[in-house]
């Protein structure tokens, strides 16, 4: 493969909302089937033997990291270049990095470690052809509803239509340097990143949807672990 690509995982945050069972820490660092998730995770993308380099970016007093280094993934970079915010961490990480511009990257959020290789080799194999910026995604299968709060209490305002609708996962796969830029533009302007490709839409781009799989979901809640737990 002539192209280089590198991955991406901003590791940087805590995930308040995991927490629970007796576990302290982020919960990048929470052991499933006995090794930490963040473990897992890059070892999901170094299944792909066109990843050269998987760059992790950690808090600067990240006490964990130390504990978890991966001795035998020679692939590995760790930066103490944890952010404010996920799209501070990935734009620090990816600056860190020194990768060219030319360079794809897919950033990969450290929670998904069920991240499937025929999934990632898709996505990978798509944004090459196509030579475009794409993202793993799964369409809507429930009906969507959008609430209000009325006397205290959130109730159904409408029905929205899920034709169309995505729920997007990671990796999201850009150029380097039109990410880099796509997250300058939107720190520089204000805007509130959400994901890699939101940065995207907001510098013009269309990223493409590739179809992801349901075993590369967020592990989010304390009960996500245990349905983890089985995936892997």
């Amino acid at each position: 493969m002539s192209e280089k690509i590198i991955a991406l995982i901003p590791a940087g945050g805590i995930g308040a909302r995991a927490h629970g069972d007796g576990h302290v820490g982020p919960k990048q660092y929470r052991v499933i089937n006995g090794v930490p998730m963040l473990v897992h995770t890059v070892k999901a993308l170094l299944s792909h033997a066109g990843i050269c380099k998987v760059h992790i970016g950690v808090a600067p007093n990240d006490a964990y990291i130390a504990d978890c280094v991966m001795p035998e993934f020679e692939q590995v970079c760790i930066h103490r270049s944890g952010g404010a915010s996920r799209a501070d961490t990935v734009l620090n990480t990816l600056l860190a990095s020194q990768a060219a511009d030319s360079d794809w990257v897919l950033v990969h959020d450290a929670a998904r470690p069920g991240l499937q290789s025929e999934s990632l080799n898709r996505l990978i194999q798509t944004c090459l052809f196509h030579d475009q910026g794409g993202i793993l995604a799964t369409p809507v299968p429930d009906t969507v509803k959008r609430a209000v709060v009325k006397n205290g209490l959130e109730v159904v305002e409408t029905t929205v239509p899920r034709e169309g609708l995505w729920l997007a996962q990671t990796p999201q796969m850009f150029r380097v340097g039109l990410l880099r830029d796509a997250l300058l533009k939107a720190r520089e302007q204000g805007f509130e990143v959400t994901d890699e490709a939101s940065a995207m839409e907001f510098a013009g781009f269309s990223p493409m949807l590739v179809r992801g799989s349901i075993q590369n979901m967020k592990v989010t809640w304390p009960g996500d672990f245990e349905i983890m737990a089985h995936w892997l």
